[in-house]
């Protein structure tokens, strides 16, 4: 067979052993071979192994090893305009409700990204996904929450259904109209009860609904009628919970089935051990707890009691401006507690799992897409000793070569 690309003579190619979700200690299980290369054929992994390839296209892997495509799937993309003030608030004392609640958070961007055209907001977020590509990004959750009316919500779904058209990166769409309450809303549930009116039209952007479950935002009762709703028409449902308080979202999370909740910075004993026992996925967000200096979540106990944990980023303009995944594959093991192979594990086949593409994303096997990303080291474990370096060289997205160190002139 002639293959579209082959990646020669790599170092290592590193990929989880199986599909997401993986639960628990399995978690740190890689599957690990050296000196390999990799023939691909119409996006498609067809060819792992040691044996001598023909290809139209060649990438030189010595000194290389290869990664899944990084899967982050917590994102706030799309949003405009920034928040550096209230990053220099919280300096001086002020914390993440505070602001919000004096008008700033959610609310700023909530006004910016009213006034800006789809076109513009498009524009940015392209340019954002260029970025956490040439950083191995391949696949991106991104959420709307930035319009908390329908017509800027349905923009944001508008602007991710585009980028998920034109751009190289894989842009999975999630309806969060239930981010804040806006400033024109007094009542949380009647303003829940205008979000929820719009899931007949959402339907041909997203097929998942979210909320920020959290004291001073949405509370439990308030978040399960509403996350109910969401099922009863047919969407798949994933929370914010226990990001600032133990509130509950994560034991709603489980009680209602939920694909994920995501923080779990408060969680208490009994949240951990409900999601140990369930499907729902734990997603930590590190960033976060770094950029708002909070605590963090408890990945180790998670998974030391069977959990099934993913990581992602939460990149947005507020509370976590970080889209690097070397740094939060990094906080997520000296902070959080995880060994290395698992945060590979959570940023790839389980993060793939919370998207609902754990059967093409996530892993380097064959009959998987081609998303790979090449990184400069003598072994994958240096990734988090060279967070802060640019150690990617190749990035390889459906078959195709996106990103070459040596010929990229970005600003990564």
């Amino acid at each position: 067979m002639e293959f579209d690309l082959a990646i020669l003579n790599l170092r290592q190619v590193v990929s989880p052993f199986s599909r997401g979700p993986v639960r628990g200690k399995d978690m740190a299980f890689l599957e690990v071979k050296s000196d390999c290369n990799i023939g691909i054929k119409n996006g498609i992994v067809e060819y792992i192994g040691k044996g001598r390839l023909t290809a139209r296209e060649y990438v030189d892997g010595s000194l290389l090893i290869a990664l899944p495509g990084f899967v982050d799937c917590h994102t706030h993309i799309p949003f405009t305009g920034s928040r550096s003030e209230e990053f220099l608030m919280r300096l001086e004392g002020k914390n993440y409700l505070e602001i919000m609640q004096a008008g700033g958070g959610i609310r700023s961007t909530v006004r910016e990204v009213r006034k800006t055209a789809g076109t513009i907001l498009a524009s940015e977020s392209s340019t954002l996904l260029d970025r956490m590509l040439a950083l191995g990004v391949t696949t991106v959750e991104g959420k709307s929450g930035y319009g908390l009316n329908r017509e800027t919500e349905l923009k944001q779904l508008e602007v991710l259904n585009a980028l998920k058209k034109l751009h190289p990166v894989d842009v999975i769409g999630t309806f969060l109209g239930a981010h804040a309450l806006p400033e024109e809303h007094s009542s949380p549930d009647r303003f829940l009860e205008e979000m929820a009116s719009l899931f007949d039209e959402i339907g041909q952007y997203v097929d998942t609904v979210d909320i920020f479950c959290e004291k001073g935002v949405f509370s439990v009762e308030q978040s399960r009628r509403y996350l109910i709703r969401a099922k009863e028409k047919g969407f798949k449902i994933r929370l914010h919970g226990d990001e600032l308080a133990s509130s509950g979202g994560g034991k709603l999370a489980v009680e209602l089935g939920a694909l994920s909740v995501d923080h779990l910075i408060a969680a208490d004993d009994e949240t951990l051990v409900l999601l140990s026992k369930s499907d729902t996925v734990a997603t930590l967000l590190p960033g976060t707890s770094f950029f708002l200096k909070e605590p963090f979540a408890r990945g180790r106990e998670l998974i030391d009691r069977g959990a099934t944990v993913a990581i992602a980023s939460d990149f947005n303009p507020g509370s976590c401006n970080i889209y690097n995944p070397f740094f939060i594959i990094f906080l997520a093991v000296t902070r959080c507690g995880l060994k290395i192979e698992e945060a590979i594990t959570g940023y790839t086949a389980n993060a793939a799992a919370v998207v609902g593409l754990e059967g093409s994303k996530g892993l380097i096997k064959e009959g998987y897409d081609a998303d790979i990303v090449l990184i400069r080291a003598s072994d994958y474990r240096e990734v988090v000793y060279s967070f802060s370096r640019d150690i990617v060289s190749n990035v390889i997205k459906s078959g195709r070569k996106v990103f070459d160190e040596n010929h990229y002139s970005g600003n990564r």
